[in-house]
């Protein structure tokens, strides 16, 4: 029994000290191979698509790879930042989306990976994306199909926020400053989407919720990503809150969220401040109880909505 006792007492002391344990717990919650769930589509659109896997892009860290879906002829670029927590994931679970976008709306899709946080912290998500965009502007001859003057930024979950905190460092010049990064597709930048992303953080510095997993969920992606466990009082924090630094030049933008285990209330405060400094915004949100990241699972209904409103809002903005 005392043995017992030693093992579990070294185990809280463990998750006491560090975010490690916790993360590599949650980082298994998003390995594994990515389902297709809508498979006669997305063969259909394999067909329209050309896939390259595992490019490499220059970075001063690690996961620098990148895949590109390209339709048959040149197209606007929609770069998608991958989803996990900010402690897992990967582009390979974004086959399905990637490949059926790229055909359905003619966009060069560039689903990039990046360093995962503990081991890369903020915002060094950030400076990869960064790296990528200058390394595909300065080999553009080596990607003719890319139409590097139309740059549409999404992304998933964590990868929202990363997405629309990087168009936010095209759009606000005083906000680039903050992070040493200098604009680099002021004018390319066409538009930005957000599959449930938390694009207000300050929001997870008050959160309430009585869910023991979800406060063990956002306490660790946290402590994870800013490096601090005073992470509720961290000034990077409320510089990661995309919804206190977007300016009326931040472009259009599709915001969609669900309401268990997500953040639709932040996806709903940045429809807020977008619509009040009269940028274009494309927002779906519903009052069914669907789970985080449900557009992916295109046989609900909801996702073929959301699906049907990315496509629309692709054209419309391209």
């Amino acid at each position: 029994m005392g043995g017992l006792f030693t093992i579990l007492l070294v185990v809280w002391i463990a998750f006491q000290v560090s975010p490690r344990p916790g993360a590599f717990l949650i980082n298994r919650l998003f390995a594994g191979k990515a389902e297709i769930t809508e498979p006669t589509k997305f063969q259909a659109a394999q067909q329209q698509v050309v896939v390259t896997k595992d490019l490499a892009y220059p970075s001063t860290h690690q996961e620098n790879q990148f895949d590109l879906y390209l339709p048959k002829a040149k197209a606007p670029v929609l770069l998608w930042i991958h989803g996990g927590g900010y402690v897992g994931g990967d582009k390979a679970g974004m086959v399905e989306f990637a490949t059926r976008t790229a055909a359905d709306a003619h966009v060069a899709v560039v689903a990039m990976n990046y360093q995962l946080a503990p081991d890369s912290q903020y915002p060094n998500q950030l400076q990869q994306v960064d790296e990528l965009v200058h390394y595909l502007q300065r080999h553009a001859t080596d990607f003719p199909q890319l139409d590097l003057t139309k740059i549409f930024i999404g992304g998933d979950s964590a990868g929202a926020q990363i997405a629309l905190q990087y168009a936010t460092v095209q759009t606000n010049p005083d906000y680039a400053k903050t992070l040493n990064l200098t604009p680099r597709i002021t004018k390319e930048l066409q538009g930005t989407l957000s599959y449930c992303g938390p694009v207000d953080l300050q929001q997870v510095a008050h959160e309430q919720s009585q869910d023991r997993f979800l406060k063990f969920f956002v306490k660790t992606v946290a402590w994870s990503l800013l490096g601090t466990k005073d992470w509720q009082h961290s000034a990077q924090l409320q510089q990661a809150s995309v919804a206190q630094h977007v300016t009326a030049s931040f472009p259009p933008t599709f915001i969609t969220d669900a309401q268990n285990f997500s953040f639709q209330s932040q996806g709903e405060a940045l429809v807020q401040k977008l619509t009040a400094l009269q940028v274009p915004v494309t927002s779906l949100f519903f009052q069914e109880a669907l789970n985080h990241e449900y557009q992916f699972d295109y046989a609900l209904p909801e996702a073929q909505t959301c699906y049907q409103q990315t496509i629309a809002f692709l054209k419309e903005y391209q």
